[in-house]
């Protein structure tokens, strides 16, 4: 792969986007013939929207990479804003990425179209803070465009890729700290 080639590539898989939903379902309730012998205590069972503490932090970790790519979306279609944004979804070598992959394509004239879809989001953690994220990143709503409208995206970029990102649970949330931009498997 080409130098050119993968930066073009960089640049896309980059410049492409990131979904928390709530549910509010009522508890079950048993049916009026339903009894219980006198033996039996009915216990309150959890739903299926409880989530242990390692849970919860296990889909915020997921979040993240979704946040991460929303804000990269919105950094690369609107070169008005501030690139400070990254810092609000990433730190370290991801911040640092994503900052001057945006910077140079803004100095290129490059505008993204279209937002990425982030799905398939699994996170795993050995301590509880630090979390290995892998997500499939579906870019085949975006386009990348010069500043005469034609597309920099090769025609050959694969639309769906499965990449893995470290993300780190800090007292202010939780951040993308590594993005390789190295893909895992195709998804």
């Amino acid at each position: 792969m080409t130098i050119q080639s993968r930066s073009v590539f960089a640049v896309v898989a980059l410049a492409a986007t990131m979904l928390t939903s709530a549910c509010n379902d009522p508890k079950p309730q048993p049916s009026p013939s339903a009894s219980l012998s006198p033996s039996t205590t009915a216990s309150p069972s959890p739903t299926a929207t409880e989530l242990t503490a390692a849970e919860q932090d296990q889909k915020s970790a997921g979040e993240a990479v979704t946040r991460y790519w929303q804000v990269i979306d919105e950094l690369a279609s609107d070169s008005t804003k501030s690139l400070n944004l990254v810092a609000t979804v990433a730190r370290d070598q991801a911040g640092l990425q994503a900052r001057t992959t945006l910077g140079t394509d803004r100095a290129q004239g490059w505008t993204q179209r279209g937002q990425t879809s982030v799905t398939e989001q699994v996170a795993t953690s050995e301590n509880g803070t630090d979390f290995a994220v892998t997500a499939c990143i579906d870019v085949s709503n975006v386009d990348v465009v010069d500043g005469t409208g034609q597309s920099v995206v090769r025609p050959e970029r694969p639309d769906r890729q499965r990449y893995r990102y470290s993300v780190v649970k800090a007292p202010e949330g939780f951040f993308v700290t590594l993005d390789k931009l190295e893909v895992e498997a195709a998804c």
